[in-house]
């Protein structure tokens, strides 16, 4: 078991020679392209997407691997979740090969085994360089393909940082670097996330209440308007119902509202408090200008202040 760190982006614009450049400033230790084939998989009745798993078969020329990943949390652009990896030679997972502890019982187990079908599949060239960075590796890849279902095709276009060595600050700091280029939005959705929508067995995105935590857990409080706020802004950008669209922004000024409203409690840096600040009064200014409210949810600053935040949260700091 090994427990995935990493820092997501979703690409918005052609970053090809800005990030030919940024490489170029770092010490890269090795460097290579694979064609991956993924297929997902679950039960009719989504049993391991109740139990928040995700499980796959991985292809390319050179191996084949099928992967389950656990519980896990996901934060301002962070994914945090263990994995568990066996080679595999079929074209169906065998559950027998993970631990048995991640499982609620081994007739739970088995009763899903028996039940297994392809979800939907993702295709893409995933170009990656390990990087070392601040006492740390870190793979750094760039994934273009596009997710398949029963309801379509969306693309995949994406920049992923996972920390193979050394501490979880090196990590962010190579991100705020690669967020300061542009062109780049933090992703707090998964390619399954997005592959069960297009399976026709996710929920589609939609305005939720802001359920607010009771007590005293004021860092938790930051977590949940985090993410509040990052699910209506990828809604907002989703939506394409003027109407919709300024209930997402309604709910994302709330889940920025609790960010400050609790981190006015506790011992923040000033800076991220009076960025929050400032970019919730840009937002109310240019409520009613989509234009300037896309160009704000991919501006650098913005991405730069969800990852100082999201570093907050995991490193203390």
């Amino acid at each position: 078991m090994q427990t995935e760190i990493e820092i997501k982006f979703f690409v918005t614009s052609d970053i090809q020679d800005s990030l030919s450049n940024f490489l170029n400033s770092l010490e890269i230790i090795s460097s290579d392209q694979a064609r991956l084939g993924n297929v997902y998989f679950d039960t009719p009745a989504l049993d391991l997407r109740r139990l928040d798993m995700g499980l796959r078969i991985r292809r390319s020329d050179h191996f084949s691997e099928q992967t389950i990943k656990c519980r896990g949390q996901v934060v301002g652009g962070l994914h945090a979740r263990p994995e568990y990896n066996a080679p595999i030679d079929g074209s169906l997972p065998t559950l027998s090969a993970f631990p048995a502890e991640i499982w609620p019982s081994p007739v739970v187990r088995d009763e899903i085994q028996s039940r297994l079908v392809a979800q939907f599949s993702t295709d893409f060239l995933r170009r990656h360089w390990l990087v070392a960075f601040d006492g740390a590796l870190i793979e750094l890849a760039w994934d273009r393909g596009e997710i398949v279902g029963v309801l379509g095709r969306s693309g995949i276009d994406e920049l992923e940082l996972e920390i193979k060595s050394g501490e979880p600050a090196a990590l962010f700091g190579l991100a705020e670097q690669l967020a300061a280029l542009g062109g780049l939005r933090l992703g707090a959705q998964s390619k399954a996330q997005r592959g069960y929508r297009l399976a026709g067995l996710g929920k589609p995105l939609a305005v939720q209440p802001l359920q607010r935590i009771e007590g005293k857990d004021q860092k938790a409080s930051i977590t949940l308007g985090m993410q509040h706020w990052q699910y209506h802004e990828q809604h907002w950008l989703e939506s394409g119902d003027a109407g919709e669209q300024q209930r997402a922004l309604h709910a994302l000024l709330e889940g920025i509202s609790l960010v400050a409203e609790a981190a006015g409690t506790l011992t923040v840096p000033p800076s991220w408090l009076a960025d929050l600040q400032a970019q919730q009064r840009l937002m109310m200014q240019v409520a009613g200008d989509r234009a300037s409210l896309h160009a704000l949810f991919h501006h650098a600053d913005l991405v730069g202040l969800q990852l100082s935040i999201a570093a907050w949260l995991h490193l203390g700091e």
